[in-house]
This record gives C-alpha cells, structure tokens and sequence, in this order.
C-alpha cells in the first residue's frame, strides 16, 4: 500500500483497493476509484500528489506502476469524488521508483535511475534539428478536466548511482526547479549528490516548450567505510533532450541496475527531500540530515549532521518545509519528532518520542482505515508484532503504516489534538 497524507486527508494506493481518500479526524472513506487499465495487471510502486489547489477543495494524484505506466486523478473534497484525468502505458524503462508533482510538471524515475521530466502543458510548436513542427490543437484541462499526453521535455540517465532516490518539484522566484536526490559510490564508502534542473517558460506564449537553462549537481562530503574498496565512480551523466514530438517512446533503458553493479550494498537505506532539508536513514539505527543551498549560479550541500535517538532499524522518514521531521522503527512502537531548524555542526539534534496512548472510552468504535483486519485505529493493544513500512505526517497528527501478519496492512493513526 503507498500512503500521502495532507492536512487531515490520507490518500491511499493498492491493487486491490484502487485509489482511495480518507478523513483521518472521522476516520471515514471520502472517495474511491480504480487504478486499473485495460489489459493491465500492473501494481502502484510510488505516489506523489500537488497540492496547491487543496484551499480550494482540489488535490491532483500521481501514481507509478511497476510497469513502468503512470497516471494522474483528482479528489474533489467538497464532492467527495475522484476523477482519472490522464493514463499512460507501460514502458519496458523499467519499474517506477519515485515521482514528484507540481502541475504542470511531473518528474519519474525507474529502478534503474532514469529520469524522466514532463509538462502536461503541451507545446503547439516544438523544433528539433532546426526544423519547426506545428501541433494540433489538444482539449485543454480547463474544459474537460482531462490531461493531454504529457511532453517530455528531458532525461537523466546515470550509470553510477543507484537507489534510494528522492524527487522534488519546487518554485523558485520565476523557474521551476526539479531535482534528483541520490546516492552513489565512492573509492571507499558512499555519498548523497543532488541535481537541479531549473525550466523557465518561455516569454512570449505556451506555444514553445519551457527550456531547462541551467543543470547543477552538488556532493555531499564523502562517507568512508572500514574494509570496502573499489574503482571510483563519476559523476552522473548531463540531460539529453528528449524526442521533439510531444507523445514520446520511453524506449528501453540500457543503464544497469543495482543488482548488476559489483557496488556493495552500503549506505543510505531511505532518502527524503524537501528543501532545503535532505535527510537520509542508516542501517545503524541513526539519520543524517544535510542542508541543501540553490541559487540561480550555485547548489551546495553541507556536511551531514548525524541524529541520534532511535535503538532499532528505521523503516522510513519523512520532513516538511516547516523543518520537522518523523522516523519510525521497523519493529516496536518507536517512533520519533526531529526539530531540525537551527541544527549546527557538531550539534546533535534533538526529538522527541512518540508513545501511543489511547483513551479507554474510545477502545472499541474505532475500525480500520485501511486494509483488511489489522488492529483498530490507534491501537497499539491491538499488536505491534508487525513491520512498519512508512510513516508521514501533518501538524496534528502522525500517521504509520503498519504489515501486520498475514500482509494485512492498516493505517495507525496518533492524534495529538
């Protein structure tokens, strides 16, 4: 199951289930919908939403498939309806891994590491090979609601880094800037980089594509681990364009996975990024968060400062602009709030642990908000002999997805009002 949550509204994606919405205060089903296409027997492996329209009762969805396809659905919240507005195929680019959404754009990666940057707002005149091609005239979203076949404005294609990965669309003053999180190997350990695509529309109209005019990769200071030794890695390749028509062929992707490289597996095991917060999970049962500084001429990370707190495997993190930050253990119900504003070198970052508590009174009327026959709602009588596999959060509450016996799967919600 891939959860996000936003003020108060959970959104949930699973095979079985479809794409669905919850009201966490009343634990309630606000709307539901296929994800299935035609022909498809394909399983959501990354979800993303744009929130920018949610004050006005709006929240546009992205969901990846580990078919490579994707698509795109919109909650109304008023309504209580969800709305596919656009599906596209399955790619033999491989599984998608990670997606971010910012309408209009929309940036994917595979398990392979390609990247791929989108705009639904789909240039009528594109040139390539200083020839110019006049498109025709597509429904516009405005009308319909329905997305026209996404334009691909770019790809990144690294033979060097590898997984966890974490994607990012943001506004920056005039540009959009899409960025890439990843880790990569180095001669004796592991590192993070980062890389910026800053896309700028163009001046005059939509009838030309947006131009990416500036690309800018920053390291983080390298990790060395006792024993481990082997060849450098470089850097990860630049852009390169991609097809000029406006329906392009993901085509398949040549860049070795994980499993091929002779890499050892060390390193990050999650990576989160909102800038300019860049936190990764260890396998020692701490984090590192970096700082991340963009500008129109420069991108630079800081060193990483290591967080300490947790005494078992952390499953997964998330942070907010607004500099917090939740982990949660794997197994038992640890579970922490990390205040990262303010951290300096050398300065270990304080949090505070999360320990469920619920009222007696309202033991036995709460149900699952999610899944089939998992504990109650906020229940942690109800067992904590299962996997925690993701963890996020609002300003009122902290919500844990929990795998419980069985590959039941149920939604803990901790509520702090």
């Amino acid at each position: 199951m891939l959860v996000k949550v936003v003020e108060g509204v959970a959104v949930t994606a699973d095979k079985d289930g479809g794409l669905r919405a919850w009201d966490l205060k009343s634990r309630s089903l606000i709307a539901q919908i296929g994800i299935g296409s035609f022909g498809s027997d394909a399983a959501p492996s990354c979800i993303a939403v744009d929130e920018a329209e949610f004050e006005r009762g709006l929240l546009d969805l992205a969901l990846g498939f580990d078919d490579g396809s994707f698509g795109v659905w919109r909650l109304f919240t008023a309504e209580k309806r969800l709305t596919r507005r656009y599906r596209h195929g399955k790619s033999s680019s491989g599984e998608l891994i990670a997606m971010a959404f910012s309408y209009p754009y929309l940036l994917t990666a595979t398990e392979a590491v390609l990247v791929l940057l989108y705009t639904f707002e789909v240039p009528s005149v594109t040139e390539t090979g200083g020839t110019v091609h006049h498109r025709p005239g597509t429904t516009t979203p405005a009308a319909s609601g329905k997305l026209s076949s996404p334009y691909l404005l770019t790809s990144l294609d690294s033979h060097t880094s590898r997984p966890p990965l974490a994607l990012s669309i943001r506004r920056a003053g005039r540009a959009t800037v899409a960025s890439v999180a990843y880790t990569f190997s180095t001669w004796r350990g592991w590192s993070i980089g980062i890389q910026d695509l800053h896309i700028h529309e163009p001046a005059s109209s939509k009838a030309s594509a947006p131009e990416i005019t500036t690309t800018r990769i920053a390291y983080a200071t390298p990790v060395e681990m006792d024993g481990v030794s082997h060849a450098p890695l470089t850097p990860p390749a630049t852009p390169r364009r991609g097809r000029r028509d406006g329906n392009p062929d993901l085509g398949s992707s040549t860049t070795p996975t994980a499993a091929d490289s002779q890499t050892p597996e060390h390193g990050p095991t999650t990576l989160c990024y909102t800038h300019p917060y860049l936190l990764a999970t260890l396998p020692d049962n701490t984090l590192v968060l970096h700082m991340c500084t963009s500008t129109a001429s420069s991108l630079s990370i800081s060193d990483g400062i290591r967080l300490w707190g947790h005494t078992s495997g952390i499953s997964d993190a998330e942070i907010t602009a607004r500099g917090k930050a939740v982990s949660v253990s794997t197994q038992g119900e640890e579970m922490r709030v990390w205040e990262l504003e303010g951290r300096s070198a050398g300065v270990g970052s304080r949090s505070v642990e999360i320990r469920p508590w619920q009222s007696p009174s309202s033991g036995g009327d709460r149900g699952n908000l999610a899944g089939d026959g998992g504990p109650y709602l906020g229940d942690p009588a109800g067992g904590w002999d299962g996997r925690r596999n993701w963890v996020g959060f609002d300003d009122e509450m902290v919500i844990v997805l929990k795998e419980g016996k069985g590959s039941r799967e149920s939604l803990m919600v901790y509520d702090f009002t």
